[in-house]
């Protein structure tokens, strides 16, 4: 039943109950129009979630990965190329910032497309309340206040781990694998996500490649 009909046939009921003099019946009466009153109400709730979402478009989320970077006394600068974003709503551009990670959210309502760039584990603290963010032509330009005016040589303890694995420096009396392996395992438990999939797999495939010769 619509919410319309509901309500035509709660104010019928209240004008029964005004008409009637006896106390059990006028409490019935009144009580059952209140109880279409409030299903009415339900109905036309409903129908209006229902009808948002009919409307609503259907937008695809996007990761971003790549971002360009370089850094002042004061701040960390991380560049964002996006064609037209200069001609996006305000409203589409967002930004949050922690003491050791940050996330830019832009939409694109044309392509309805939800890009989302997030980066964890920042080499160094950031002052989320003097972060901010600068659109330009073609760019989000991220502004991330320093905590100290120290060098960033990487943006994240994952690139500088992954760059000291590259040139690992053992001692002399260790197992060099067994150094190298500790250090994986280290990168895995501190990575993110997309660090933990990329170590996993390499993992994989190293044991793959020596499946054959265990079989021998």
């Amino acid at each position: 039943m619509s919410a319309s009909s509901l309500r035509k046939d709660a104010d019928e009921l209240l004008r029964l109950a005004m008409l009637t003099e006896i106390e059990n019946v006028k409490r019935i009466l009144t009580s059952e129009a209140t109880r279409l009153v409030q299903a009415a109400e339900a109905e036309e709730k409903r129908s209006q979630g229902a009808q948002k979402k009919l409307l609503r478009p259907a937008f695809f989320t996007t990761k971003l990965y790549n971002y360009g970077w370089d850094q002042s006394e004061k701040f960390l600068k991380i560049y964002v190329t996006m064609n037209g974003v200069q001609n996006f709503a305000a409203n589409c551009i967002s930004t949050t910032f922690e003491d050791k990670s940050f996330e830019l959210q832009i939409i694109d309502e044309e392509k309805k497309v939800n890009y989302i760039l997030t980066v964890k584990n920042l080499l160094y603290k950031i002052v989320p309340g003097e972060s901010y963010s600068k659109v330009k032509t073609d760019m989000v330009v991220l502004f991330l206040r320093k905590a100290s005016t120290q060098n960033w040589e990487f943006v994240t303890e994952v690139e500088k781990k992954a760059k000291d694995a590259k040139t690992p420096k053992f001692d002399k009396e260790e197992d060099p694998g067994a150094s190298l392996m500790t250090m994986m395992k280290q990168m895995y438990e501190d990575g993110d996500d997309d660090m933990k999939r990329t170590i996993a797999k390499a993992w994989t495939e190293a044991r793959e490649k020596k499946l054959p010769d265990e079989v021998v």
